[in-house]
């Protein structure tokens, strides 16, 4: 009982009430009433019941206990933790997204790729349990990354992918679904899901699928990014991608037998929504396999709830009061007894329907944002702005540039560029803030970001620039010392002849500079001596770094903070280089047979 409290201590003040109550009842309990202030008191032996003081009391007394008892069990007495059976669950996925130029186009706010990465991030840190992968494809597929338990380590290279990074363009989904399906059974899954993000595919490769779909057991799960109508694609400096005759290319979402594809997997089909329930279709279907043992319990943080065990005696209490009118005035209280239901202390649940009666989830929500409680506030609002608000303030950018998203105005189109400008996008922070101009034209603070990102923009793409151009004097310079080491082999054939005839004449220079040092040692051995008994004598003995001339701390510190800025960080130029030294490895083995079209 050492962990004995209550879930909810504020109902024991209702115990003042009560005690107070039963007191005064009880203290005016022997006056005079009913027939007893009629009726002459020699009567009264004879006329009225002689226990009638006496059960009043008893039955007070009663009511007084069941009171006492229903505000104990209202205050949640508890002292044990609930064990909670843990799964293990054991499944693979992988998330395929297509990186082709169509990914660009602006049907979707505020582009395709956008919103495909806000649905890649969502999926893998909300959605999908288990072992995750990540692979992304456009001319030819590449493993982002291998299956991993943490989605949440995915979310930085899903933010880094764009058709810029992929070493060739054109569309080749067949090579990712395979990748996808070697993947699954080099972690142990002969049977997994893949997720597969994408804005439609050619009618070539239709067949192609078919036939991987026939010779696996994985089940494909199609998101469909774009609309009918489509948009022309703007690329990152601004440009409208053009086709060979000049004219503004506009991608349209061509579905064609995608459903089909999935359903004959044993997947699913759908297309994008402004919320979350395309993700949550996606997902809803029961995991391929789990592994877990029911009987593997441990306490977690919920506490048992003990009031209930409180109503039988409740009852028991008023069951003398069981007659006719005695019950009826204790309707409300067995109505809140009702209501004690056993409940467990967790905290950031959505609102239980009993919560909503005095405030609604907009006005606790508004509530917990001013009182600086913002994750209780994104648990409990059904409304975007509100959530998405909450997740801003608390850091969560990503999560609230997927809430901003909902919101078709303004204000949204604002948020989002705010969001992406904390995430550093600050090319897609254009686009969002020229958006929100769009329907506001006379927006003083849009237009100022929106000049602050494009500046942004222009020294991201500046200093990527730079390291391109670094990295490419890297590899000339390692040519030009393989050209220098052919050059150097060569006049070391003719400097060996020379050394040759030097030899003769510098090993009698060397016996004669050996005498000379011989005596420049004695000299220099009486010295040292004189100097180091002359230290020793006024003990001011120099240290020993001083003396060898060792850098400081704080040089030591710059020093090794160089070294560090020299290692690239960025994952979208870590990723270009590594798929681009792929790609030169597969081109040597001969190039991919994918659909090769210009977006």
């Amino acid at each position: 009982m050492a962990d004995f409290h209550f879930l909810r201590p504020w109902w024991l003040l209702t115990l003042i009430p009560v005690v107070i109550i039963t007191w005064w009842a009880w203290r005016h309990a022997h006056e005079k009433q009913g027939w007893s202030k009629i009726i002459p008191a020699h009567l009264q032996a004879i006329l009225l019941p002689r226990n009638g003081q006496r059960s009043g009391r008893f039955q007070l007394m009663l009511v007084g206990l069941a009171l006492s008892c229903s505000a104990l069990a209202l205050a949640g007495p508890a002292w044990q933790k609930l064990p909670q059976p843990v799964y293990q669950l054991k499944a693979g996925s992988v998330v395929v997204m297509d990186m082709s130029l169509s990914v660009y186009s602006t049907d979707l706010p505020p582009n395709r790729l956008s919103q495909m990465r806000f649905k890649a991030t969502d999926l893998v840190t909300e959605h999908i349990d288990g072992d995750i992968g990540l692979i992304a494809y456009a001319g030819d597929a590449f493993t982002i990354s291998p299956l991993t338990a943490d989605g949440s380590n995915l979310t930085n290279l899903i933010r880094a992918l764009s058709p810029d990074i992929m070493p060739t363009p054109g569309s080749y989904p067949v090579r990712a679904l395979e990748l996808a399906d070697q993947l699954l059974k080099e972690a142990g899954y002969p049977e997994g899901d893949i997720y597969w993000l994408t804005d439609g595919i050619d009618s070539r490769d239709q067949t192609d699928i078919g036939d991987f779909i026939n010779r696996t057991a994985h089940r494909l799960n199609i998101l469909a990014v774009g609309t009918e109508a489509g948009a022309p694609i703007q690329l990152p400096d601004g440009r409208l991608l053009r086709d060979s005759s000049d004219n503004v290319v506009i991608p349209k979402l061509s579905v064609g037998g995608l459903p089909v594809l999935a359903e004959r997997s044993g997947g699913r089909f759908i297309q994008i929504r402004a919320d979350q329930q395309d993700i949550v279709y996606l997902t809803s279907q029961a995991p391929t396999t789990r592994d877990g043992d029911k009987s593997s319990m441990q306490a977690g943080d919920q506490w048992a709830d003990q009031g209930p065990w409180l109503i039988p005696l409740i009852l028991l209490l008023l069951l003398p009061l069981a007659r006719r009118g005695r019950l009826l005035s204790m309707a409300p209280l067995l109505f809140v007894i009702a209501l004690s239901h056993p409940v467990y202390a967790a905290q950031q649940e959505p609102l239980a329907w009993h919560e909503k009666l005095w405030q609604t989830p907009y006005q606790q929500a508004d509530q917990a944002l001013k009182n600086g409680n913002y994750e209780r506030a994104a648990t409990i609002t059904d409304n975007a702005w509100q959530r998405g608000t909450a997740n801003y303030r608390a850091g969560n950018y990503d999560q609230a540039l997927v809430d901003f998203s909902q919101l078709d105005s303004a204000e949204g189109f604002y948020n989002q560029g705010n969001s992406l400008m904390q995430l550093q996008r600050y090319d897609e922070a254009k686009n969002a803030y020229a958006a929100a101009l769009e329907r506001r034209p006379d927006w003083t603070e849009a237009q100022q970001n929106l000049d602050l990102a494009k500046q942004l923009a222009e020294q991201q793409q500046q200093n990527q620039s730079n390291q391109q151009g670094q990295s490419q004097q890297q590899q000339n310079s390692d040519q030009n010392s393989n050209q220098n080491a052919d050059q150097s082999s060569e006049q070391n054939a003719k400097q060996d002849a020379e050394q040759q005839t030097e030899k003769n004449q510098s090993q009698t220079d060397q016996s004669q500079q050996q005498q000379q040092q011989a005596e420049q040692t004695k000299e220099s051995d009486s010295q040292e001596q004189s100097e180091a008994e002359q230290k020793a004598r006024e003990g001011e003995e120099k240290p020993l770094q001083s003396q060898l001339g060792d850098p400081s701390e704080e040089e030591l510190q710059q020093q090794m903070q160089q070294w560090l800025n020299r290692i690239e960080d960025d994952p979208a130029v870590l990723l270009r280089n590594k798929m681009q030294f792929e790609a030169q490895q597969r081109r040597r083995q001969g190039s991919p047979p994918g659909v090769e079209k210009s977006w």
